[in-house]
Protein backbone atom coordinates (compact mmCIF):
# COMPACT_ATOMS: atom_id res chain seq x y z
CA UNK A 1 0.00 0.00 0.00
CA UNK A 2 1.10 3.02 -0.95
CA UNK A 3 1.94 5.85 1.55
CA UNK A 4 1.01 9.71 0.65
CA UNK A 5 2.87 12.71 2.90
CA UNK A 6 0.77 15.91 3.00
CA UNK A 7 -0.87 19.09 4.95
CA UNK A 8 -3.99 18.16 6.77
CA UNK A 9 -7.35 19.41 6.61
CA UNK A 10 -8.04 21.87 9.95
CA UNK A 11 -11.07 18.64 10.27
CA UNK A 12 -7.98 16.29 10.90
CA UNK A 13 -6.20 18.44 13.63
CA UNK A 14 -7.23 15.77 16.19
CA UNK A 15 -6.71 12.93 14.06
CA UNK A 16 -3.27 14.06 14.05
CA UNK A 17 -2.57 14.86 17.53
CA UNK A 18 -3.59 11.46 18.13
CA UNK A 19 -1.53 9.78 15.83
CA UNK A 20 1.32 12.22 17.40
CA UNK A 21 1.69 10.94 20.60
CA UNK A 22 2.35 7.30 19.55
CA UNK A 23 5.84 7.33 18.70
CA UNK A 24 6.80 9.15 21.72
CA UNK A 25 5.45 6.43 23.91
CA UNK A 26 2.17 8.56 24.65
CA UNK A 27 -1.72 8.52 24.08
CA UNK A 28 -3.44 11.37 23.56
CA UNK A 29 -5.81 12.77 26.05
CA UNK A 30 -8.42 16.23 26.42
CA UNK A 31 -5.61 18.08 27.62
CA UNK A 32 -3.17 17.33 25.54
CA UNK A 33 -5.99 18.11 22.26
CA UNK A 34 -7.03 21.06 24.23
CA UNK A 35 -3.30 22.19 24.24
CA UNK A 36 -2.15 21.36 20.70
CA UNK A 37 -5.08 22.99 18.81
CA UNK A 38 -3.76 26.19 20.38
CA UNK A 39 -0.71 26.14 18.54
CA UNK A 40 -1.00 23.70 15.29
CA UNK A 41 -1.25 25.68 11.62
CA UNK A 42 -3.09 23.39 9.15
CA UNK A 43 -1.40 24.51 6.35
CA UNK A 44 2.18 24.07 8.11
CA UNK A 45 1.01 20.86 9.32
CA UNK A 46 2.21 17.32 7.78
CA UNK A 47 0.74 13.84 7.64
CA UNK A 48 2.52 10.57 6.08
CA UNK A 49 -1.40 8.85 5.35
CA UNK A 50 -1.18 4.77 4.36
CA UNK A 51 -4.99 3.97 3.56
CA UNK A 52 -7.24 5.61 6.35
CA UNK A 53 -4.65 5.53 9.08
CA UNK A 54 -1.84 8.45 9.91
CA UNK A 55 1.30 6.75 10.64
CA UNK A 56 3.99 9.75 10.61
CA UNK A 57 3.47 13.50 12.01
CA UNK A 58 5.14 16.65 11.87
CA UNK A 59 4.64 20.31 12.00
CA UNK A 60 6.01 23.81 11.64
CA UNK A 61 5.06 26.82 13.95
CA UNK A 62 5.55 30.29 12.93
CA UNK A 63 7.91 32.12 15.12
CA UNK A 64 10.84 34.42 15.22
CA UNK A 65 14.42 33.99 16.74
CA UNK A 66 16.64 36.73 18.34
CA UNK A 67 19.84 36.59 16.72
CA UNK A 68 23.66 37.90 17.75
CA UNK A 69 23.81 41.58 18.18
CA UNK A 70 26.00 44.32 19.22
CA UNK A 71 26.12 46.07 22.72
CA UNK A 72 24.17 49.05 22.96
CA UNK A 73 21.62 47.91 20.47
CA UNK A 74 18.43 46.04 20.20
CA UNK A 75 19.31 42.69 18.55
CA UNK A 76 18.03 41.73 15.36
CA UNK A 77 15.02 38.94 15.16
CA UNK A 78 13.99 36.90 12.46
CA UNK A 79 11.28 34.49 11.59
CA UNK A 80 12.29 31.07 11.32
CA UNK A 81 10.45 27.38 10.99
CA UNK A 82 9.92 26.22 14.41
CA UNK A 83 9.76 22.10 13.60
CA UNK A 84 8.07 19.74 15.89
CA UNK A 85 5.94 17.17 16.45
CA UNK A 86 7.95 14.68 13.92
CA UNK A 87 7.26 11.55 14.45
CA UNK A 88 7.32 7.77 12.52
CA UNK A 89 5.07 5.11 13.74
CA UNK A 90 7.47 1.90 14.29
CA UNK A 91 5.29 0.23 11.90
CA UNK A 92 6.59 2.24 9.27
CA UNK A 93 10.11 3.26 10.16
CA UNK A 94 13.05 2.65 6.94
CA UNK A 95 10.58 3.99 4.17
CA UNK A 96 11.51 7.47 3.77
CA UNK A 97 8.92 9.52 5.36
CA UNK A 98 11.07 11.38 7.93
CA UNK A 99 13.04 12.42 4.81
CA UNK A 100 9.54 13.21 2.70
CA UNK A 101 8.04 15.50 5.44
CA UNK A 102 11.37 16.95 6.09
CA UNK A 103 12.19 17.97 2.87
CA UNK A 104 8.13 19.37 2.42
CA UNK A 105 9.00 21.83 5.91
CA UNK A 106 11.97 23.00 4.62
CA UNK A 107 10.83 23.16 1.66
CA UNK A 108 7.66 25.67 2.77
CA UNK A 109 10.14 27.50 5.17
CA UNK A 110 12.11 28.44 1.81
CA UNK A 111 8.94 29.58 -0.03
CA UNK A 112 7.99 31.54 2.84
CA UNK A 113 10.97 33.17 3.05
CA UNK A 114 12.72 31.93 6.51
CA UNK A 115 16.01 32.05 6.33
CA UNK A 116 16.25 29.19 9.38
CA UNK A 117 14.96 26.40 10.59
CA UNK A 118 15.24 25.05 14.05
CA UNK A 119 14.18 22.20 16.31
CA UNK A 120 15.08 20.53 19.34
CA UNK A 121 15.74 17.25 18.90
CA UNK A 122 14.40 14.43 20.65
CA UNK A 123 17.09 12.10 19.86
CA UNK A 124 20.83 14.07 18.85
CA UNK A 125 21.50 11.02 16.53
CA UNK A 126 18.72 11.94 13.71
CA UNK A 127 19.05 15.75 12.48
CA UNK A 128 22.44 16.66 11.80
CA UNK A 129 21.89 14.57 8.39
CA UNK A 130 19.55 16.93 7.39
CA UNK A 131 21.78 19.69 7.91
CA UNK A 132 20.90 20.73 11.77
CA UNK A 133 23.45 21.39 14.20
CA UNK A 134 23.99 22.26 17.78
CA UNK A 135 23.60 25.91 18.22
CA UNK A 136 22.39 26.32 21.57
CA UNK A 137 23.08 25.21 25.41
CA UNK A 138 21.75 25.41 28.26
CA UNK A 139 23.33 24.21 31.60
CA UNK A 140 21.06 22.89 34.68
CA UNK A 141 22.02 24.42 37.77
CA UNK A 142 21.34 24.01 41.46
CA UNK A 143 22.25 25.92 44.64
CA UNK A 144 21.64 25.13 48.18
CA UNK A 145 19.65 27.79 49.47
CA UNK A 146 20.11 27.70 53.24
CA UNK A 147 23.88 27.72 52.81
CA UNK A 148 24.22 30.51 50.20
CA UNK A 149 24.71 34.06 50.04
CA UNK A 150 25.82 36.83 47.55
CA UNK A 151 28.94 38.96 48.58
CA UNK A 152 28.07 42.02 47.51
CA UNK A 153 24.66 44.02 48.39
CA UNK A 154 22.00 44.30 45.18
CA UNK A 155 19.97 46.96 43.93
CA UNK A 156 16.43 46.55 45.87
CA UNK A 157 13.09 46.11 43.76
CA UNK A 158 9.69 46.93 43.88
CA UNK A 159 8.99 43.26 43.98
CA UNK A 160 5.34 41.91 43.33
CA UNK A 161 4.08 38.67 43.86
CA UNK A 162 1.74 37.33 42.42
CA UNK A 163 -0.48 34.30 40.55
CA UNK A 164 -1.23 33.95 36.55
CA UNK A 165 -3.86 36.11 36.36
CA UNK A 166 -2.37 39.13 37.91
CA UNK A 167 1.18 38.12 35.56
CA UNK A 168 -0.94 37.91 32.41
CA UNK A 169 -1.43 41.82 32.44
CA UNK A 170 2.92 42.09 32.49
CA UNK A 171 4.71 39.26 31.74
CA UNK A 172 4.12 38.82 27.87
CA UNK A 173 5.39 42.41 26.70
CA UNK A 174 8.19 41.85 30.03
CA UNK A 175 9.27 38.62 28.46
CA UNK A 176 9.49 40.30 24.55
CA UNK A 177 11.56 43.37 25.73
CA UNK A 178 13.82 41.11 27.68
CA UNK A 179 14.09 38.23 25.29
CA UNK A 180 16.38 40.48 23.20
CA UNK A 181 18.77 41.32 24.90
CA UNK A 182 20.26 36.93 24.16
CA UNK A 183 20.35 35.41 21.29
CA UNK A 184 18.34 31.93 20.99
CA UNK A 185 15.34 33.28 22.78
CA UNK A 186 12.07 32.03 20.27
CA UNK A 187 9.32 34.33 20.77
CA UNK A 188 6.35 33.31 22.98
CA UNK A 189 2.71 33.75 20.93
CA UNK A 190 -0.44 34.15 21.66
CA UNK A 191 -0.97 30.43 21.76
CA UNK A 192 2.19 29.76 23.90
CA UNK A 193 0.76 32.18 26.72
CA UNK A 194 -2.78 30.74 26.70
CA UNK A 195 -1.40 27.51 27.60
CA UNK A 196 0.89 29.04 30.23
CA UNK A 197 -1.83 31.15 32.55
CA UNK A 198 -3.64 27.58 32.25
CA UNK A 199 -0.55 25.40 33.21
CA UNK A 200 -2.07 21.94 33.37
CA UNK A 201 -0.65 19.36 35.58
CA UNK A 202 0.21 17.80 33.01
CA UNK A 203 3.50 19.92 32.05
CA UNK A 204 4.18 21.24 35.70
CA UNK A 205 6.76 17.88 36.55
CA UNK A 206 4.54 17.40 39.98
CA UNK A 207 5.54 20.37 41.01
CA UNK A 208 2.95 23.31 41.87
CA UNK A 209 1.62 26.30 39.90
CA UNK A 210 3.41 29.09 38.96
CA UNK A 211 4.63 31.78 40.84
CA UNK A 212 5.56 35.05 39.39
CA UNK A 213 7.70 37.80 41.00
CA UNK A 214 7.13 41.16 38.78
CA UNK A 215 9.31 44.25 38.53
CA UNK A 216 9.65 47.05 36.30
CA UNK A 217 12.84 45.84 34.75
CA UNK A 218 12.48 41.95 35.41
CA UNK A 219 10.90 38.40 36.64
CA UNK A 220 10.92 35.46 37.47
CA UNK A 221 8.92 32.12 36.74
CA UNK A 222 8.90 29.57 39.89
CA UNK A 223 7.29 26.47 41.08
CA UNK A 224 7.78 24.51 43.93
CA UNK A 225 7.70 20.78 45.63
CA UNK A 226 6.59 20.85 49.30
CA UNK A 227 7.93 17.78 50.79
CA UNK A 228 7.48 18.08 54.53
CA UNK A 229 5.85 15.09 54.69
CA UNK A 230 8.97 13.13 53.67
CA UNK A 231 12.36 13.35 54.04
CA UNK A 232 12.96 14.70 50.50
CA UNK A 233 14.44 18.05 50.23
CA UNK A 234 12.01 21.29 49.37
CA UNK A 235 12.69 22.20 45.79
CA UNK A 236 11.94 25.88 44.46
CA UNK A 237 12.23 25.02 40.18
CA UNK A 238 13.12 28.46 38.21
CA UNK A 239 11.68 28.48 34.94
CA UNK A 240 12.18 32.45 33.58
CA UNK A 241 14.64 34.50 34.91
CA UNK A 242 15.02 37.87 33.24
CA UNK A 243 16.71 41.30 33.82
CA UNK A 244 17.15 44.30 31.96
CA UNK A 245 20.73 44.42 33.30
CA UNK A 246 22.95 42.01 35.31
CA UNK A 247 22.15 43.85 38.54
CA UNK A 248 18.84 43.24 38.25
CA UNK A 249 18.96 39.76 37.91
CA UNK A 250 21.29 39.59 40.72
CA UNK A 251 18.64 40.87 42.48
CA UNK A 252 15.65 38.54 41.42
CA UNK A 253 18.38 35.67 42.51
CA UNK A 254 18.51 37.82 46.09
CA UNK A 255 15.03 37.45 46.34
CA UNK A 256 15.59 33.92 45.27
CA UNK A 257 17.55 32.88 48.06
CA UNK A 258 15.64 34.20 51.11
CA UNK A 259 12.34 32.26 50.04
CA UNK A 260 11.78 30.49 52.71
CA UNK A 261 11.16 26.94 53.42
CA UNK A 262 13.44 26.21 50.42
CA UNK A 263 15.95 23.72 50.31
CA UNK A 264 17.31 23.30 46.56
CA UNK A 265 17.18 25.62 44.07
CA UNK A 266 17.42 24.35 40.22
CA UNK A 267 17.47 26.02 37.24
CA UNK A 268 18.04 25.86 33.53
CA UNK A 269 20.47 28.78 32.93
CA UNK A 270 23.05 30.12 30.21
CA UNK A 271 26.09 28.80 30.31
CA UNK A 272 27.34 32.00 31.18
CA UNK A 273 25.73 32.59 33.90
CA UNK A 274 27.07 35.33 36.13
CA UNK A 275 25.62 34.30 39.26
CA UNK A 276 28.19 31.62 40.40
CA UNK A 277 31.22 34.88 41.06
CA UNK A 278 28.18 36.73 42.72
CA UNK A 279 28.53 34.15 45.87
CA UNK A 280 30.72 34.18 48.77
CA UNK A 281 31.26 30.59 47.74
CA UNK A 282 31.55 29.95 44.01
CA UNK A 283 31.25 26.43 44.68
CA UNK A 284 27.76 26.73 46.25
CA UNK A 285 26.30 26.83 42.46
CA UNK A 286 26.60 22.81 41.15
CA UNK A 287 26.49 21.98 37.64
CA UNK A 288 24.28 19.05 37.28
CA UNK A 289 24.38 18.75 33.28
CA UNK A 290 24.52 20.63 30.03
CA UNK A 291 21.92 20.05 27.37
CA UNK A 292 21.31 20.77 23.75
CA UNK A 293 18.35 23.02 22.98
CA UNK A 294 17.93 24.64 19.88
CA UNK A 295 19.41 22.89 16.76
CA UNK A 296 19.69 25.26 13.61
CA UNK A 297 19.44 24.21 9.99
CA UNK A 298 20.24 27.26 7.38
CA UNK A 299 18.42 27.78 3.89
CA UNK A 300 18.71 30.34 2.88
CA UNK A 301 23.15 32.08 3.43
CA UNK A 302 22.84 35.17 2.28
CA UNK A 303 19.71 36.32 4.29
CA UNK A 304 20.81 34.06 7.26
CA UNK A 305 24.92 35.05 7.85
CA UNK A 306 23.52 39.34 7.32
CA UNK A 307 20.81 38.84 9.75
CA UNK A 308 22.88 38.80 12.67
CA UNK A 309 25.94 41.38 13.73
CA UNK A 310 29.36 40.95 13.94
CA UNK A 311 31.50 42.36 16.92
CA UNK A 312 34.54 42.11 14.44
CA UNK A 313 35.50 43.11 10.93
CA UNK A 314 36.81 40.03 8.50
CA UNK A 315 36.32 38.30 5.42
CA UNK A 316 35.75 34.83 5.10
CA UNK A 317 35.85 32.51 2.39
CA UNK A 318 33.20 29.69 3.16
CA UNK A 319 32.87 26.20 1.22
CA UNK A 320 29.68 24.84 2.87
CA UNK A 321 28.73 21.29 1.81
CA UNK A 322 24.99 19.79 1.67
CA UNK A 323 23.45 17.76 3.83
CA UNK A 324 23.59 13.82 3.23
CA UNK A 325 19.91 13.58 2.81
CA UNK A 326 18.81 16.65 1.45
CA UNK A 327 15.86 16.30 -0.38
CA UNK A 328 13.37 19.44 -1.56
CA UNK A 329 9.33 19.44 -1.76
CA UNK A 330 9.15 16.73 -4.20
CA UNK A 331 11.43 14.25 -2.71
CA UNK A 332 14.20 15.24 -5.52
CA UNK A 333 17.59 14.64 -4.11
CA UNK A 334 20.53 17.10 -4.46
CA UNK A 335 19.89 21.16 -4.78
CA UNK A 336 20.48 21.40 -1.11
CA UNK A 337 20.15 25.65 -0.82
CA UNK A 338 22.96 25.88 1.17
CA UNK A 339 25.21 24.44 -0.49
CA UNK A 340 28.03 26.14 -2.20
CA UNK A 341 30.83 28.44 -2.32
CA UNK A 342 29.91 31.77 0.27
CA UNK A 343 31.40 35.26 0.47
CA UNK A 344 30.97 36.88 4.16
CA UNK A 345 32.42 40.30 4.45
CA UNK A 346 31.00 41.53 8.16
CA UNK A 347 31.63 44.05 10.65
CA UNK A 348 30.36 45.87 13.26
CA UNK A 349 29.08 48.46 10.43
CA UNK A 350 26.94 45.64 8.56
CA UNK A 351 27.70 42.69 6.55
CA UNK A 352 26.90 40.87 3.15
CA UNK A 353 27.15 37.44 1.70
CA UNK A 354 27.23 36.40 -1.98
CA UNK A 355 27.98 33.25 -4.00
CA UNK A 356 31.93 33.26 -4.38
CA UNK A 357 33.14 34.40 -7.95
CA UNK A 358 35.66 32.06 -10.25
CA UNK A 359 39.14 32.20 -8.42
CA UNK A 360 37.64 33.44 -4.87
CA UNK A 361 39.04 30.20 -3.11
CA UNK A 362 37.67 28.82 0.13
CA UNK A 363 39.52 29.36 3.48
CA UNK A 364 37.34 27.04 5.08
CA UNK A 365 35.16 23.82 4.57
CA UNK A 366 32.44 22.92 6.59
CA UNK A 367 29.12 20.87 6.33
CA UNK A 368 25.80 22.92 6.35
CA UNK A 369 25.01 21.97 10.19
CA UNK A 370 28.13 23.48 11.44
CA UNK A 371 27.42 26.70 9.56
CA UNK A 372 23.93 26.19 11.65
CA UNK A 373 25.56 25.36 14.82
CA UNK A 374 28.06 28.37 14.80
CA UNK A 375 24.99 31.03 13.24
CA UNK A 376 24.40 31.64 16.76
CA UNK A 377 28.01 32.18 18.39
CA UNK A 378 28.05 29.74 21.30
CA UNK A 379 29.87 27.27 19.48
CA UNK A 380 33.32 26.94 17.53
CA UNK A 381 34.70 25.59 14.59
CA UNK A 382 38.04 24.87 15.96
CA UNK A 383 36.89 22.12 17.89
CA UNK A 384 34.84 21.17 14.80
CA UNK A 385 37.87 20.54 13.10
CA UNK A 386 39.49 18.87 15.53
CA UNK A 387 36.86 15.94 15.33
CA UNK A 388 36.86 16.41 11.46
CA UNK A 389 33.57 17.99 11.27
CA UNK A 390 35.12 21.27 9.14
CA UNK A 391 38.06 21.33 7.58
CA UNK A 392 40.86 24.78 7.12
CA UNK A 393 42.10 25.03 3.82
CA UNK A 394 44.10 28.43 4.47
CA UNK A 395 46.12 28.43 7.47
CA UNK A 396 44.61 30.72 10.36
CA UNK A 397 41.00 31.10 9.17
CA UNK A 398 39.46 28.40 11.87
CA UNK A 399 40.70 31.19 14.35
CA UNK A 400 39.40 34.52 12.43
CA UNK A 401 36.19 32.48 12.03
CA UNK A 402 35.64 32.05 15.90
CA UNK A 403 36.67 35.33 16.51
CA UNK A 404 34.07 36.54 14.04
CA UNK A 405 31.02 34.32 14.64
CA UNK A 406 31.53 34.44 18.50
CA UNK A 407 29.09 36.12 20.34
CA UNK A 408 28.66 37.82 23.84
CA UNK A 409 26.32 36.74 25.89
CA UNK A 410 26.19 33.48 25.00
CA UNK A 411 22.89 32.12 22.86
CA UNK A 412 20.63 30.48 25.13
CA UNK A 413 16.82 29.17 24.45
CA UNK A 414 14.38 29.28 27.29
CA UNK A 415 11.13 28.35 25.36
CA UNK A 416 10.18 25.45 24.05
CA UNK A 417 7.66 24.33 20.65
Amino acid sequence: MTTEVRTIDASETDDWIHALHMPFLGHADEESYRRWRLHVEPERTWVAVEGDRFVGTSCVFSRDLTLPGLAGEPAPTVPFSAVSGVGVHTTHHRRGLLRQMMGQMLSDGIARGEAIAALIASEATIYGRFGFGWATSSADVALARRTNRLREPVPELDLELCDAREAAKKVPALFDRLRRARPGQVNRNDAYWEDAWEDPRAIRGGLSKHFYVLCDDGYIAYRAKNSWNSDEVNVLRVEDLFGASTEVEAALWQYLLGVDLVDTITAARPLDEPVRWRLEDPRGLSVTGVRDMLWIRVLDVPAALTARRYRHKDTLVLEVDPAPTWTDGDGRPGGDPAAGRWVLEAGPEGSSCRRARSGEAPELRLGVAELGAVLMGGQDLTSRAQAGRSVELVSGALERADTLFGSRPAPFSSTGF
